[in-house]
């Protein structure tokens, strides 16, 4: 046996009289067949066709031949045929499934001995016995087969070239078998590594739009979803009241369980709906078409009043907040709306929107976004400043003091805390603001005995750095606490919280002057005023703008200037805007006047006033 197989190996190799060195024409056949196979590779050419390609060029080099790959299945350990385009399918099928083995013919044998092997005659040597039919029904004569290796050298498969005589391969032969295999290889990497990247894809997606807990599609998926139809849709959003003292009693863990359970249930009461877990806590049912979507909530509402939750044998009563929207487009933002009008009104609520009832409110809050964002980039770019306007003394009929008005500037327009203090409340800038409106203010007065009004918010004395940060800019400006005009609403001092309180007390008592700004809008809590030791009051635009002419408004301020006059303190009318309302404030002897008649608002306070100190 050991004799045979020898003599078996002495045929792999052409005989050494027989090897003639390849002509430049043969390399440059070879050369062109990896130019051509390398261009479809980089052209992402599909990989079967690629290969079909290489055994039709394998063949056009080799007349009277048929070229086939054969791979190696990883499980099984048999060879499948991957491609053969000129072998019939009944040939195809016939190798399909090979086992290998010695008798295995010349693709068997390569595989098994992984390395290239020769049969010049298919019809009486032995590593073809098991194919010996196969080789005559087919006149497969000789047959050249080259192993494939992957990149760490394991064999995975063979490129082969049958013929129709008897022969053995020349160098060139050889050659091209070699470079063959080898082009087999790269394509199958690439392939295997876009199979790779394709997975990862897939699972990149998965986790992008899916709920790794519940599984189901989430808020991704879902806007997806919203922005590609544009038929008549529903779209309801189920938030589940008091989950964090589920999780925060039973744990994370528990509270995981629970909320699969939950979405187990949303799908069993909602059989018509798409799914989706778009928060911790928040569901979304998705209708294909426009539904009666309350009729559905109370429904749902009737069903968790007489059924509870059971998880490991515990029983959950469970109540849910939620809103919803039908309509073509905007669906998402809509039921966000109408889950927060739902939420406003407590537990266990529903809101439906109604574009003829909500919209209104839709457009405060885009109004609200653009404002903040303009709000932001102005303060950014210093674009955010106070103006400054006149407060007559109606005794001397002189401009002695000037209250910093906070303006915006954008695009050569000047804008007014009315249209971006929303914004500035619910962002949270006022403190930001006063401090700036503080520091420019004082250093606008500084060296000119000028007063200077600013006003405090509620936001200001909570984050309670009133007192370091006064103190700080007027030794800066060297401007005396006594020129600096706190102004707080009515109601802050009139609410009465402590620390507010206890603030206002020591500013006053480090020298600053207190005014309650717009009074007579709110509590009018006189002994708090009182209390505080206010040094003005200043009369709400309200009652001043119309006094000529309204006695209502007449007779409230009387009161007001009455107490104010009694109590020692002074009192300023705001909006004092013609002549016959200035004549009113001062029949009634308001001691100050603020308005356009005297001071338009402007970004620096005129030098040539009285009173400035050079």
């Amino acid at each position: 046996m050991i004799d045979e197989i020898d003599t078996i190996n002495s045929f792999d190799q052409p005989p050494a009289g027989e090897k003639l060195a390849m002509s430049v024409e043969e390399l440059d056949k070879i050369l062109r067949l990896q130019q051509t196979i390398f261009a479809q590779v980089a052209g992402n050419g599909a990989f079967l066709d690629t290969l079909n390609a290489l055994c039709h060029m394998a063949e056009q080099l080799l007349p009277g031949s048929v070229a086939s790959i054969m791979l190696r299945d990883e499980q099984s350990g048999l060879l499948n045929v991957l491609v053969a385009p000129s072998v019939p399918q009944n040939g195809i099928d016939a190798l399909q499934g090979l086992a290998v083995g010695p008798g295995s013919g010349s693709c068997g044998n390569a595989v098994m001995r992984n390395e290239p092997v020769f049969v010049s005659d298919t019809f009486t040597d032995p590593r073809w016995q098991d194919l010996r039919q196969l080789a005559h029904d087919f006149n497969l004569c000789a047959c050249w087969s080259m192993p494939v290796r992957n990149n760490d050298g394991k064999v995975i498969g063979s490129f082969a070239l049958s013929s129709f005589e008897q022969r053995s391969p020349s160098e060139f032969h050889v050659r091209l078998l070699d470079v063959g295999a080898s082009m087999v290889n790269i394509v199958l990497t690439k392939q295997s590594q876009e199979q790779a990247l394709e997975v990862q894809r897939k699972q990149l997606i998965t986790a992008l739009e899916y709920d790794s807990l519940t599984t189901l599609p989430n808020q991704s998926k879902l806007k997806l979803q919203l922005k590609n139809c544009t038929a008549m849709q529903s779209l309801l959003l189920i938030n589940l009241d008091n989950f964090r003292f589920i999780n925060t009693a039973y744990g994370p863990s528990f509270g995981d369980r629970f909320l699969c359970k939950v979405a187990e249930l949303l799908g069993q009461q909602f059989p018509g709906a798409e799914l989706y877990r778009i928060n911790a806590d928040e569901f979304a049912l998705y209708y294909r078409a426009s539904l009666d979507l309350q009729t559905h909530i109370e429904q749902f509402r009737e069903y968790l009043f007489g059924h509870s939750l059971k998880i490991d044998d515990q029983l959950f009563s469970i109540t849910f907040t939620a809103g919803g929207a039908s309509g073509q487009r905007n669906l998402l933002e809509q039921a966000v709306q109408a889950m927060s009008q739902a939420k406003a009104q407590g537990k266990n609520r529903y809101h439906i929107y109604n574009a003829e009832r909500d919209e209104p409110d839709q457009a405060l809050r885009r109004e609200y976004i653009s404002w903040n964002a303009m709000l932001h980039q102005a303060l950014n770019e210093g674009r955010v400043k106070p103006f400054f306007q006149g407060v007559r003394d109606n005794s001397s009929g002189e401009i002695v003091s000037y209250e910093a008005l906070v303006r915006l500037e954008d695009s050569g327009k000047i804008y007014s805390p009315w249209h971006f203090l929303n914004a500035v409340k619910l962002s949270g800038l006022f403190p930001t603001i006063s401090r700036l409106v503080i520091d420019k203010g004082l250093a606008e007065i500084a060296g000119t005995g000028l007063t200077l009004s600013v006003n405090i918010t509620e936001d200001d004395l909570l984050m309670g750095y009133l007192e370091e940060y006064l103190t700080a800019k007027t030794a800066e400006y060297r401007v005396e606490p006594e020129q600096v005009v706190l102004e707080i609403l009515e109601g802050i001092s009139a609410a009465g919280k402590k620390n507010n309180i206890a603030q206002l007390s020591r500013l006053k008592a480090l020298g600053y002057k207190l005014a309650i700004d717009d009074f007579g809008t709110e509590y009018s809590n006189f002994e708090r005023i009182l209390e505080l030791q206010v040094d003005f009051v200043k009369i709400d635009a309200k009652y001043i703008k119309n006094i000529d002419t309204d006695n209502k408004s007449y007779e409230i301020t009387r009161a007001i200037v009455f107490f104010a006059r009694n109590a020692g303190i002074k009192t300023v009318a705001e909006f004092v805007h013609n002549d016959a309302v200035q004549q009113v404030v001062e029949s009634l002897g308001i001691d100050y006047s603020q308005g356009y008649l005297f001071s338009e608002p402007l970004p620096d306070i005129p030098r040539h006033n009285p009173v400035y100190k050079s």
